[in-house]
């Protein structure tokens, strides 16, 4: 019911604002998009604005079903009011009167049809079953698409029916909710779902959940129906789903509904992905190690920190009643209180240890986000109390938020919460909607309704989103700031690692992944797309449990896994998160616990950190319009977004995989570039440069731009139309400046890889005439391709050894045996290890160095393999001697679900001398094995050139 927050009003205007009664011709509804006309009792065609035929139909029925008895509506209505932008019937049901309202809004590329129940004389009544669409067209339907809803186990249905026509056209089929039965018989479609839920007359009239028709043209390109399992090897799924404009259309449509409407990105630091469960701030040295925890999230530009640690004084883990033993972390802390009614945040004070922390965060200008559980057994009122389906006698209970008297109560509460505190809003969690007692849509409806309300009531509210009701859908999404980032728990132990040895590179691979389905397959507008920054901290020792220990104050969870920064892998994940995320900026992982990581977390980090959220800032209106190009991430593909509006914007491209990939770019519009012209392409991240066309420097409309990446390799690019002729000297492919005088292009600062080649491409005004070329103070030759342009080549000093630096080329055809092949690393490699280790001078237990993303000085050999398994026993020599291979797990912990592969520390390696390796393989499938790769080595630039 999401019109339900205005059906009051809307129907008060449907009947009296200005309306007159229709006479019995036909009346139409247009925004200038769509043209909606009706005839005696309903939609009789509908149109879009391209001028094509309109859609005919031939029926556009409805029905309901309340107290077991079906109302279908032959006859004529009783009565039909038009107005500018809605035209409403009404039909009379037993006790009961049926409207139906069609409206047409400015602004909207479809039509909506919204069924609405006035009670009569009954007090309580049932609606069973709700039909929102029973029609026919006159139009061809060539063939149909009906779009799943994954969690079948939840009793969720179908999102929309595309259907499909001979000229190129179609028309999405819809209801805003998630338990949609959808069937279609050649020209015939119905949408229909069943709330078998208990209404009241003093609840008002019962507003359905609107259905939707909403005309399209087919851009040809189709998604895969199911996203690939992460991360699989082999070829991508083929049999085909929904077309990328139907996907655009759905996400329009919900975007129209969307209650949260942000300003500006949302930057929110999340505690439990530090562990802060493990803080107990009702000792003082706990409440110092938060206050640090505080400082550096408001530090790295966090507004918002997901408060979540331990306070004894209020609550004990052993006296929590949720499924996850948690309750003690909820409502700052006061959530045993609450449950209990203990403390009520109407009348009672907050205690001291709570204050202190809320007064600290907001002398740091950061505000508290509280964490909830909505369906704990709260003792308010028994009669919300259920069971899970099946339970036995005893078993566990939980409210359920089909009971409209517990959304009442959770919002006052909620709401008296938000006043008594000063927080910035909630983190809703555990909110499982599958109970026995009220149907699941009339808890699925509870739970929106309680959310809609707490934004009419607090606009400004944080609402971070967790399980399980981001399983729901979009529909279920609209008054919140964003879903779960990573679609079930961040802890490692939680999803399947894509093969990597850093875990902010497997979290941001993970994250993407998420991102890519909520755009893509739960049609997701990017205001509520969240991103995720760095990783959460596992937390299970070798036993599978926390550490932990009885005490005076019960359970106390012991530090664990505290030193956890990722000092290499951070930065791709920070890229990752904006690329996908941009509006929803989720910080995770942060360097503040561990004293030694807080000092030695540089400066100039945090500020790179901070300048690209404040980028993100800059750049909202840009990444509104971000979508996914290139495809879904996955093994052997890079994978990025682009978001460009008005010729302007930007592309984020990834690399998950160890080698080093190409991507083909098209610059049209399948990244959001429209028309015709030239554009300029620049790199922001790693090096600013510009990127040139060969032989031009500016790149055309349709054409196609090739780009290789390292392994492990975030690439953010600008591009920008060209408006007009060039007015000066434009360097392209190199870091640089360029100046032109007396026929002589110089070339200054010019930086590269050791030992890498490229094409330098020079392009000057008004075509003159060039004599010479000086690069770094060196005279080069050059050639010009074309009028005005100026190219040459240059090789950098050095031996080549970059990022995830390879030893031998990937062979698609080996299937596994024996690998042999011959490496140097060069001393700089060693260098710059042994510099780090002193600006990152901390040491590490042997238990700790088991975290591959860890003592980043450390020179580590890694063996990527798709799909791995930690069952396979490979055997690697250097120079004859056995190396031992460790293996590596996401966990760190042995768990075989999130184990990466195997690795080997090389650090005593001599340099600059030839090694020979030889690796014994078990059998694979040809192409499994991505090769053997060097770790925790950064790109280096050089501005000695080779050569004579």
């Amino acid at each position: 019911m999401i019109a339900a927050r205005f059906p009051a009003a809307l129907l008060a205007l449907a009947v009296t604002a200005g309306s007159e009664t229709a006479p019995a011709s036909a009346q139409t509804l247009s925004n200038g998009l769509v043209t909606a006309r009706f005839g005696p009792s309903g939609l009789t065609t509908l149109a879009d604005g391209s001028g094509d035929a309109p859609y005919g139909f031939a029926r556009d029925a409805f029905s309901v079903t309340v107290d077991g008895t079906r109302y279908g509506f032959p006859a004529a209505p009783s009565r039909k009011i038009a107005e500018s932008q809605r035209v409403t019937f009404t039909w009379p049901a037993g006790p009961h009167a049926i409207q139906v309202t069609y409206e047409l809004k400015p602004g909207w590329r479809f039509i909506s049809k919204q069924i609405t129940i006035e009670p009569g004389t009954r007090d309580r009544f049932r609606v069973d079953e709700v039909v929102v669409f029973d029609a026919t067209l006159t139009t061809h339907v060539a063939e149909a698409y009906i779009a799943p809803m994954e969690r079948n186990d939840l009793g969720l249905g179908s999102y929309a029916a595309a259907l499909r026509f001979p000229d190129g056209r179609g028309l999405l089929a819809l209801a805003q909710n998630p338990f949609l039965e959808i069937a279609r018989d050649r020209n015939s479609v119905s949408v229909s779902y069943r709330p078998a839920m208990e209404w009241t007359r003093a609840d008002g009239p019962f507003v359905a959940d609107r259905g939707i028709l909403a005309p399209y043209q087919r851009s040809g390109v189709l998604l895969p129906a199911r996203m690939q399992p992460e991360w699989r090897f082999g070829p991508a799924a083929s049999t085909p789903g929904m077309d990328q404009a139907e996907v655009a259309a759905f996400t329009a449509i919900v975007r129209a509904f969307m209650l949260y409407e942000p300003r500006e990105p949302l930057n929110i630091f999340v505690g439990w992905c530090v562990n802060d469960y493990q803080i107990d701030i009702a000792t003082e040295a706990g409440r110092a190690e938060y206050r640090r925890v505080i400082d550096r999230a408001a530090d790295l530009g966090a507004a918002h920190v997901l408060f979540a640690p331990t306070n004894s004084s209020l609550a004990r883990r052993d006296d929590s009643t949720d499924d996850w033993k948690w309750e003690n972390l909820l409502w700052l802390g006061l959530g045993q209180k609450i449950r209990r009614n203990e403390w009520n945040p109407a009348a009672d004070a907050v205690p001291p240890s709570v204050q202190e922390m809320l007064d600290h965060a907001k002398s740091r200008r950061v505000s508290l986000v509280a964490y909830v559980y909505p369906v704990l057994a709260f003792s308010q009122n028994p009669e919300w109390l259920v069971t899970r389906p099946h339970a036995a006698a005893g078993a566990r209970t939980y409210a359920s938020l089909g009971f409209r008297s517990l959304q009442d109560w959770l919002i006052e509460t909620l709401v008296a919460f938000r006043k008594k505190t000063g927080i910035s809003g909630y983190a809703f969690d555990h909110t499982f909607l599958n109970f026995d007692g009220p149907s699941r849509y009339a808890q699925w409806a509870g739970w929106r309704r309680v959310m809609e309300t707490l934004r009419a009531r607090m606009p400004d509210i944080v609402i971070d989103g967790r399980q399980a009701y981001h399983l729901y859908g979009p529909w279920s999404w609209l008054a919140g700031s964003y879903p779960h980032p990573t679609y079930n728990d961040e802890q490692p132990e939680s999803f399947t690692p894509f093969p990597d040895l850093s875990v902010d590179r497997v979290s941001a691979n993970r994250e993407r992944y998420t991102a890519y389905r909520y755009r893509n397959y739960d049609f997701a507008p990017g205001e509520l797309v969240p991103g995720f920054i760095t990783h959460q901290t596992p937390r299970s020792d070798e036993t599978g449990d926390m550490p932990q220990h009885q005490s005076d104050r019960g359970i106390v969870l012991e530090p664990f896994r505290v030193r956890d920064w990722d000092s290499v892998g951070w930065r791709y994940s920070l890229l990752s998160s904006i690329a996908v995320g941009g509006w929803n900026n989720v910080i995770n992982m942060i360097p503040a616990r561990d004293l030694e990581e807080y000092r030695h977390f540089a400066p100039e980090d945090v500020r790179w950190f901070r300048s690209w959220l404040e980028w993100a800032r800059l750049n909202r209106d840009v990444l509104r319009h971000t979508r996914t190009i290139l495809g879904e991430p996955g093994i052997g593909r890079i994978d990025g977004t682009a978001a460009i509006v008005d010729g302007h914007g930007y592309i984020f491209l990834f690399n998950p995989n160890a080698r080093a990939l190409r991507a083909e770019v098209p610059l049209d519009e399948r990244i959001g570039l429209s028309g015709g012209g030239s554009y300029h392409v620049e790199e922001v991240h790693p090096v600013p440069r510009r990127l040139g066309r060969p032989g031009r420097g500016l790149w055309s409309h349709g054409e196609a731009m090739s780009v290789r990446m390292d392994g492990h390799s975030a690439l953010v690019l600008s591009v920008q139309a060209v408006a007009g002729p060039v007015l000066e000297p434009l360097l392209f492919g190199v870091p640089g400046s360029v100046s032109f005088a007396g026929g002589v292009v110089s070339l200054t600062d010019v930086r590269g890889e050791p030992g890498t080649s490229g094409q330098i491409t020079v392009l000057l005004p008004g075509r003159p005439k060039v004599t010479g070329l000086r690069i770094n103070g060196r005279e080069f030759p050059v050639s010009s391709p074309s009028p005005g342009v100026f190219e040459t080549r240059v090789t950098f000093d050095g031996v080549p050894f970059g990022r995830a630096e390879p030893i031998g080329d990937y062979d698609p055809a080996f299937a596994g045996g024996t690998l042999t092949a011959r490496f140097s690393v060069p001393r700089r490699v060693f260098d710059q290890l042994a510099a780090r280790r002193k600006a990152w001078p901390i040491s590490y237990t042997a238990d700790q160095l088991r975290a591959t993303w860890l003592a980043p000085h450390r020179l580590l050999l890694y063996v990527q393999i798709a799909e791995p398994d930690d069952r396979w026993e490979p055997r690697l020599t250097i120079d004859g001697q056995a190396v031992e291979l460790e293996r590596a797990y996401s966990a760190v912990r042995a768990v075989r679900e999130t184990f990466v592969g195997f690795y080997a520390d090389v650090s005593a390696l001599a340099p600059d001398r030839q090694h020979t390796l030889e690796l014994q393989l078990p059998a694979l499938k040809p192409g499994q094995f991505q090769g053997v790769f060097f770790e925790n080595v950064e790109p280096e630039y050089t501005a000695i050139l080779g050569g004579k």
